[in-house]
């Protein structure tokens, strides 16, 4: 470490801060005071043009109760203009680097590499520039300097809406983060399958035909029926038997995941935004599908199948009923992978850049300086979120 600096955690429980006229921004650090924001915080989900469910209360609330531990710590803000809530922004306070008195602070948008895509605030359409609340408050923190990470955001999510404008209240380094894979949905089914390459529909008309070998096979979409319990545990077990759970890749095998898993689909499921989908045989689980919905999309966040039924590659079988359903339904324009799995390129994907956003203070020179740096090549393998 050099000389004067020092790595420390921690925040002030509240500091000097007055809102513009009629506006009122709330500071919430615990679970309870969380709940009391439960009902705006969904209409605003529902009021918003194609966000993940990620960015969802119940999501955010169990990321905050099993992700984020000691010394870390979570904050959320919200502004609400006459009464109405118009923008939330999640946060984990992270180290700061204490500097002769003064702190680089660390903000980080709740993400984990394993299962949650990216994250940003959440306004009502258009209203993008309540960032610029956000971004004041954090700046009022006594003798610090805010510094924000948002990891793998969609282009059309509100911060980079925001940083697209000619004038705001700080500087952003915007560097690729990859795609996220999706499919436009025609009209029917049959148009689908259509679309497909012969290869892909060869394959899959004889791994159809090894399925059909085997008894008692059931395809259950949006799932409902059973608990949200089961349908968890289901999904997990295939999960963790399989590759994943030998490579220790699988939900499982990240503390704290398994209990965001279940408690975010105990919550989402109540209003009807979980889609669990299965591939069955009897008692057994062949393949599973954990997904959410939201204004019309189908987000399949994880997938997985058992590896004892490869011979008719239940999980290729599974998508492909889970696709033509959707078609079908009429429910839905959109299946989104929320990130580029090498196993969604047989589907006729198309490609939704993502990108990573640094955000910080201007400071006169310096500024220019650092965003040149983070847009670097040598910088694009750092990972502000470890």
């Amino acid at each position: 470490m050099i000389k004067g600096v020092s790595k420390q955690y921690g925040l002030p429980e509240r500091w000097n801060f007055r809102p513009p006229s009629g506006i009122r921004l709330v500071d919430v650090r615990t679970l309870e005071e969380l709940a009391e924001h439960a009902e705006a915080w969904n209409e605003l989900l529902r009021q918003a043009d194609r966000l993940s469910p990620i960015l969802s209360y119940a999501w955010m609330r169990a990321f905050f109760k099993n992700l984020v531990n000691p010394p870390e710590r979570w904050l959320c803000l919200f502004a609400y203009e006459n009464d109405r809530l118009i923008g939330i922004l999640p946060l984990v306070s992270s180290y700061a680097f204490r500097i002769f008195g003064f702190s680089l602070h660390l903000f980080k948008l709740p993400y984990h590499v394993a299962h949650t895509g990216g994250t940003d605030c959440l306004t009502l359409p258009g209203r993008e520039d309540i960032l610029d609340l956000f971004l004041d408050y954090l700046n009022r923190i006594p003798r610090t300097l805010p510094i924000l990470s948002l990891k793998h955001v969609p282009d059309h999510y509100p911060s980079v809406n925001y940083f697209a404008r000619k004038k705001h209240k700080m500087c952003a380094a915007k560097v690729p983060g990859g795609f996220e894979t999706f499919i436009p949905l025609p009209n029917s089914s049959d148009a689908y399958f259509a679309g497909l390459s012969q290869n892909a529909r060869k394959n899959l008309t004889r791994r159809s035909r090894e399925l059909e070998k085997i008894p008692d096979v059931r395809f259950l979409f949006r799932e409902n029926l059973r608990s949200v319990h089961e349908n968890t545990a289901r999904f997990l077990d295939v999960e963790s038997g399989g590759w994943k759970g030998k490579e220790k890749t699988a939900v499982r095998n990240f503390p704290g995941s398994t209990e965001l898993f279940e408690e975010a689909a105990e919550e989402l499921a109540k209003q009807g935004l979980m889609a669990f989908s299965f591939l069955e045989t009897g008692e057994k689980t062949m393949a599973a599908h954990y997904a959410m919905v939201n204004n019309r999309t189908l987000y399949i966040l994880k997938m997985s199948y058992d590896e004892a039924y490869e011979e008719c590659a239940p999980g290729n079988l599974l998508m492909l009923k889970v696709i033509e359903a959707a078609c079908d339904s009429g429910a839905f324009d959109e299946v989104n992978f929320v990130a580029a799995p090498p196993s969604a390129a047989r589907w006729n994907v198309q490609k939704r850049p993502l990108v990573h956003l640094i955000i910080f203070p201007k400071i006169p020179l310096l500024s220019r300086l650092l965003i040149r740096i983070i847009q670097s090549e040598k910088f694009h393998k750092f990972d502000t979120s470890r």
